[in-house]
């Protein structure tokens, strides 16, 4: 006989929330951690403290410098080559550039720890920190424009399953945080290239970084490809490249103010050269021996 008891109340069917409703929830997630932070940085520093007095510059500081760059050129550049016809996709790069990457970037924040190497250690720390803080900033812009019709696609979403290599099957909930987190780290990057490349300098750098950005993302196959919009997004519409230009010029303005803050030293990568060349060729002075009277 069939039992006809009414189902409990722990076996009825509990509503479950939509991938859409996830990916949305997602999106506000990482943006609104993001943006809290670059809020919450700028009120403990409503203004830039006096710059520290830099250590003296030395080959191995320049070195790890240089290793720093190359792992930051590696998360935004393996989109640009996935993308490309003809090279390799995203899952291999993921795996055997990504990965690597971020290991070579601690051993070299470790070896500048254990060399004292201040000045290096905290533009490491600081270019990660404030360009994915930054990142929040941008979101918020780049979303409405999303959601307002003016961006052809949310590229976190095609990033996670570019990495999971789901392209045919879709996103998930997975694939979306994966995706995300992508994208931040990129943010991070370009928050390390500015941080180590310009050390501290005023606000306003930030912006042409980002305007510098903006170009490279309008002519690049990501968008120009995958989005398929054209160079600048011509072939979209004059929406995209408005809400790209006022989005990565408001994430090159947060950048500016929090590196202007939280980044100690002053002097870029050429004062670096500059003093290391000069201190090498003064102790070549100092040694060389004098001539006989």
């Amino acid at each position: 006989m069939a039992n006809l008891r009414p189902a409990s109340k722990t076996s009825q069917t509990i509503p479950r929330m939509s991938d859409e409703s996830l990916s949305l929830l997602v999106e506000l997630l990482f943006t609104a951690a993001a943006v809290g932070v670059v809020a919450g940085a700028l009120l403990r520093r409503r203004s830039a403290p006096a710059p520290q007095a830099p250590s003296a510059a030395t080959w191995s500081e320049l070195v790890l410098t240089a290793g720093g760059l190359m792992v930051a050129a590696v998360g935004p550049n393996i989109l640009v080559v996935a993308l490309t016809p003809g090279l390799p996709e995203m899952p291999l790069l993921a795996r055997y550039a990504l990965a690597p990457s971020l290991v070579f970037l601690a051993v070299v924040w470790v070896v500048g720890k254990c060399l004292g190497q201040t000045r290096l250690t905290n533009r490491i720390c600081a270019g990660l920190w404030v360009g994915a803080a930054a990142s929040g900033v941008l979101d918020a812009i780049r979303l409405t424009g999303f959601y307002l019709g003016q961006m052809p696609g949310n590229m976190p979403r095609m990033f996670g399953v570019l990495i999971l290599d789901r392209m045919a099957l879709g996103p998930t909930l997975g694939s979306d945080v994966l995706g995300y987190l992508y994208h931040y780290w990129v943010g991070a990057c370009f928050g390390l290239t500015y941080t180590l490349l310009a050390g501290r300098i005023r606000w306003w750098g930030g912006v042409v970084w980002g305007l510098i950005i903006e170009v490279g993302m309008m002519v690049t196959p990501p968008m120009v490809v995958a989005m398929d919009t054209g160079y600048f997004g011509l072939k979209f519409g004059p929406g995209l490249l408005v809400t790209s230009f006022i989005a990565h010029v408001a994430y090159g303005a947060a950048l500016g103010l929090l590196a202007e803050r939280y980044v100690a030293h002053p002097g870029g990568i050429f004062s670096l050269l500059r003093n290391v060349f000069r201190r090498t060729e003064s102790r070549t002075v100092a040694n060389f021996p004098k001539p006989a009277s």
